[in-house]
């Protein structure tokens, strides 16, 4: 069986979709999919810091997410109780952050991937990653109510978070491994 993508990513959130749009930029057929349509919430990634928004610049993105509405933050406030840390977080290169929300940020990103050529699935779960000698060589899932479907690449790649379905799969080795010290939580 040949390979049908050069790169399928699994997860088209923050990580994903922008993985996958500078791959089809540089000419590669790209898979990417995900569980979740597009836009929908997450808790998660709550600030688009300056270093990323002038990625996002550099992308031709930041344009979508001004016209949005979301306003430039040029200053912090981190409240830990006894003490606050507070500043400005820019450079002069990258001065502002933003705080847009996921269903914002997420549908700029998995749209500019389609734009790219990026054959996208939402709501697609995949179901198993293919592995042929000890490398993942694709997935097999479905869509919603659909039948299931295999798909092969030269690349497979995890962009699918914290409890990653491909490197579950792949069962990497652990190490550094460190117990959570805190949890945060945000206010707006």
């Amino acid at each position: 069986m040949t390979d049908a993508f050069d790169v399928i990513i699994v997860g088209t959130r923050c990580a994903g979709a922008p993985t996958a749009m500078l791959l089809a930029r540089k000419g590669y057929r790209v898979l990417a999919v995900d569980r979740a349509t597009f836009p929908s919430d997450t808790v998660s990634t709550h600030m688009v810091h300056p270093l990323a928004v002038r990625a996002l610049s550099n992308w031709g993105l930041l344009k979508a997410l001004e016209e949005t509405g979301c306003p430039p933050i040029d200053t912090y406030a981190f409240d830990f109780g006894p003490f606050t840390i507070a500043g400005a977080p820019g450079t002069k290169e990258a001065p502002v952050a933003y705080c847009p929300r996921r269903t914002v940020l997420d549908k700029i990103l998995v749209d500019a991937a389609r734009a790219a050529g990026v054959e996208l699935r939402e709501g697609f779960t995949v179901d198993e990653v293919l592995i042929e000698n000890g490398r993942a060589v694709g997935i097999k899932g479905h869509s919603r109510g659909g039948a299931p479907v295999s798909e092969r690449a030269k690349v497979v790649v995890g962009a699918d978070g914290r409890q990653s379905f491909v490197a579950e799969a792949l069962n990497p080795e652990s190490y550094d491994e460190k117990p959570p010290l805190l949890a945060a939580y945000y206010a707006y």
